[in-house]
């Protein structure tokens, strides 16, 4: 009922702002990965544009503020219904990098664009109408799901492939699909990032020159809960092989008691994020983590393995992509006695040519400027 209401009240103050336009672009920022696309945008239109960043995003909005940009601290709250929708309202653009769920009640004028520039270019979890758990909430839930996703008049993605994953978990036609490239995944292909990044660590780091550094990054779990299981303590790694753990920075305190429990096997970095450790991954091992798709864009990725010790209550209670099995660029394993064989078995040539013509075609590191050149001509 609260719900409901709120969404009432957006549908009123947006009504009562939108006989007025104006020339602001507006970003609803939930993570801070896309800051330089944002740079970009705001030097293409100097003085137009305003960061609006929930509090997980501050000291990614903090570099953009730096930079010049404009920023604005939000979050749901009646405050936001009063001072924020109005504006989002009048914007010329309203970009969005997260489900927003206050948007159902936006009243979008005519020539308004709703641009969505999500914060992964790869899909392996399920969401959308392809979540076991839409199906069963109420049907004022799934009314209001789905005036969020029809309020989207643009989706930037990087292949047909989550084009059509976009299409068919939001039920909204392909041609709101503009295959540009995912701008956050320029700097995988650009050797002055990745050389900086990799000098960075391995001035920190200098061992991992000499090592075969496996990255293991497991996907969020909702609930901010992760366990590994009961025979993770039976990992074995070979004398030059260092296993790296990076869990979602929310679970930071839950890996200092992982690596207290098993302070053989693994080795903590919380110096550098998950994106510039894969600079330096030999392996990487992960689950289901868009993590992979950013991996296969960078030319030191050799394997990768999918640990899915929980698969079948994942699939139940989260769902995955119906094909996922068929276009995984790896070997799925359950346990760690599996885990430990592909571990051991020498690094053959990963072939990614049809994995990256399916999820990355337009990821070449040129994306920001195709996606500023569709829309700011």
């Amino acid at each position: 009922m609260k719900k409901t209401i709120y969404i009432w009240l957006v549908s009123l103050i947006s009504w009562l702002a939108h006989f007025k336009r104006t020339d602001r672009i507006i970003y609803l920022m939930s993570f801070a990965d896309n800051l330089d696309f944002i740079r970009q945008l705001d030097q293409r239109l100097p003085g137009r544009v305003t960061v609006y960043y929930l509090p997980a995003a501050q000291r990614g909005a903090e570099e953009l503020a730096a930079a010049g940009v404009a920023i604005q601290p939000f979050q749901d709250s009646l405050r936001l219904v009063l001072s924020g929708v109005p504006v989002f309202t009048q914007a010329a653009d309203l970009y969005v990098d997260n489900y927003f769920a206050f948007t159902a009640g936006l009243i979008r004028h005519r020539h308004q664009r709703v641009i969505q520039m999500w914060h992964a270019d790869g899909a392996v979890k399920a969401f959308g109408w392809g979540d076991p758990q839409t199906v069963q909430r109420s049907a004022d839930d799934q009314r209001r799901f789905q005036a969020v996703y029809n309020h989207i008049t643009d989706y930037v993605v990087g292949s047909d492939k989550m084009g059509q994953v976009f299409a068919d978990s939001y039920h909204v036609p392909m041609n709101r699909m503009r295959v540009v490239g995912y701008p956050r995944s320029d700097r995988y292909r650009q050797s002055a990032w990745i050389d900086k990044t990799m000098t960075a660590i391995y001035e920190r780091y200098p061992e991992f020159r000499q090592e075969e550094l496996i990255l293991y990054a497991p996907t969020y779990r909702a609930g901010v809960q992760f366990e590994l299981p009961a025979d993770f303590g039976q990992l074995v790694l070979r004398p030059n092989q260092r296993l790296v753990v990076k869990l979602h920075p929310h679970l930071a305190e839950l890996e200092q008691r992982l690596q207290q429990e098993y302070p053989d096997q693994i080795t903590l970095v919380p110096e550098f994020s998950t994106d510039e450790l894969l600079t330096v991954a030999n392996t990487l091992i992960s689950d289901y983590s868009s993590v992979i798709f950013d991996y296969a864009l960078l030319p030191n990725c050799q394997k990768m393995v999918f640990y899915v010790f929980d698969w079948q209550s994942y699939h139940d209670a989260v769902g995955l992509q119906p094909d996922f099995e068929q276009w995984a660029p790896g070997p799925l394993v359950a346990d760690v006695t599996a885990l430990n064989q592909v571990l051991a078995n020498p690094a053959e040539p990963l072939q990614l040519t049809t994995f990256n013509q399916l999820w990355n075609a337009q990821n070449d590191g040129h994306a920001t400027e195709r996606t500023l050149a569709y829309f700011y001509q």
